[in-house]
């Protein structure tokens, strides 16, 4: 179409006259004009999904910090699913975006997005979840699998040497945050033999699916059957708190993960035992920032890893809630 055309041959312009070099490579090769200094020049970004209020405060939060740093952002909605992220991505290098954040919906399929990029020298950050291939500038996000310990940590203190039962609600399969608050839930229970995983399911961190597999969970356990539920999402662990307490399942604990408003409530009401708390719009502006520090001829670390707190009733109120 002329509109795009004329857009990408605009934004390519403006590149060029800024000294840019397509910003890949390595960042000292930068030239220092006043335009690089500023870190002024459009970016570009992809999401996977705008339906889940997790994506949706990291974008406010890259489209923030984007606006204080004089940068143009265009944030792409991935309508959770990898064929559309991966032709968002090549739409954006297409329009002459100077740089590129992704956070894949799955870390293997979005491989392509990634090498697409780095065909192009466009420098790429992967943002809240990792990416199994090509060469990324950066990754900006918690660490999962220490995620996953605190929540196993929590559960080992809450069930006490008699141990029991739980129900496992996985987030997105494939995604980096489903494998690695996996793998750090299972290496502590690796060492606590008096729990085990009476059934685990995904539920792709959404409020409706973990409502669902929960229903049916409901149906094939009786209540005193199932100790705890230990959830990857908040999202998930209020719809399964919800069942579980319609069901009789009155001393059942459920654990969340990511810290949102809703569940800051139910912390402190008893309707979930703890939650994992990070912050999805910090993450959005590091990300941001990091790539301004790029541009801008700056090196930048390989990993800005941001932090996860325990939320538990005593200390609840200590902290605000991610969004």
């Amino acid at each position: 179409m002329p509109v795009i055309r004329f857009f990408a041959i605009s934004c390519v312009s403006i590149v060029v006259a800024l000294g840019a070099l397509g910003c890949g490579g390595d960042s000292e090769n930068i030239p220092d004009s006043p335009a690089s200094a500023r870190g002024g020049g459009k970016i570009g970004a992809v999401l996977p999904t705008f339906s889940h209020p997790f994506f949706l405060a990291q974008k406010k939060g890259m489209e923030d910090k984007a606006k204080e740093l004089g940068l143009e952002i265009d944030v792409r909605d991935g309508q959770d699913d990898d064929a559309k992220q991966i032709g968002q991505v090549e739409t954006l290098i297409n329009l002459g975006c100077r740089a590129l954040i992704l956070c894949p919906r799955d870390e293997d399929a979005l491989v392509p997005a990634v090498e697409a990029a780095n065909r192009a020298k466009i420098p790429i950050i992967a943002l809240n979840r990792r990416i199994n291939g090509g060469e990324v500038l950066s990754y900006v996000g918690a660490d999962d699998a220490e995620g996953g310990v605190l929540q196993g940590e929590e559960l080992v203190k809450l069930l006490g040497p008699k141990g029991g039962k739980i129900l496992y609600l996985e987030g997105t399969e494939g995604s980096s945050p489903q494998r690695k608050r996996s793998e750090g839930l299972l290496a502590v229970l690796q060492k606590h033999p008096e729990i085990t995983i009476a059934d685990r399911r995904f539920a792709g961190f959404q409020e409706d699916k973990a409502k669902s597999v929960m229903t049916d969970l409901v149906r094939r356990f009786r209540p005193g059957d199932v100790q705890a539920v230990v959830a990857q999402s908040d999202e998930m662990a209020l719809p399964a708190a919800e069942v579980a307490q319609a069901e009789g399942w009155k001393d059942v604990v459920v654990l969340g993960f990511d810290g949102c408003k809703s569940a800051f409530d139910a912390v402190r009401n008893g309707r979930l035992q703890s939650t994992v708390l990070q912050d999805p719009a910090e993450q959005g502006a590091k990300a941001v920032e990091t790539l301004a520090n790029f541009l801008k001829g700056q090196k930048v670390p390989a990993e800005n890893i941001t932090p996860l707190r325990l939320i538990t009733k005593s200390d609840v109120d200590k902290h605000q809630p991610a969004y």
